[in-house]
């Protein structure tokens, strides 16, 4: 059995930071945890915007605080995002997240599991 604590993901090498101070995420499980999946608690912080692209990964993400939206880069359609939103990138999806005048606090899956210490390229990949 896995049990993990926020405590003990903060400040550790699951704990990772956007180069551009976008994002922090804390990265609960990883690929060498061998469950098939990863799960990250990640905080996109208010006011921001990141372009995201996951050419490798298919991702889950639930909003569980905060406001924002999401904008698809091939047709420019917009979603908005608050608590109990939930949207899968089932196509490899390339998109704007944007966090309003609030942080957005989003808990993220992702298949394959991260290795743990990706941060977004300048295209918005991993």
């Amino acid at each position: 059995m896995i049990v993990r604590t926020r405590g003990e993901v903060e400040g550790s090498s699951r704990e990772v930071f956007a180069e551009n101070g976008n994002w922090v995420s804390k990265r609960f499980l990883r690929e060498e945890d061998n469950m098939g999946f990863s799960l990250n608690e990640t905080i996109i912080y208010a006011n921001t915007e990141t372009l995201i692209w996951y050419k490798n990964h298919l991702e889950a993400v639930y909003c569980v605080d905060g406001e924002g939206e999401i904008e698809t880069t091939e047709d420019g359609t917009v979603y908005p995002i608050k608590p109990g939103t939930m949207y899968a990138l089932n196509k490899n999806d390339r998109h704007y997240l944007r966090a309003y005048n609030k942080d957005l606090r989003l808990l993220c899956v992702f298949n394959p599991p991260l290795v743990g210490d990706e941060v977004h390229d300048e295209d918005g990949s991993y």
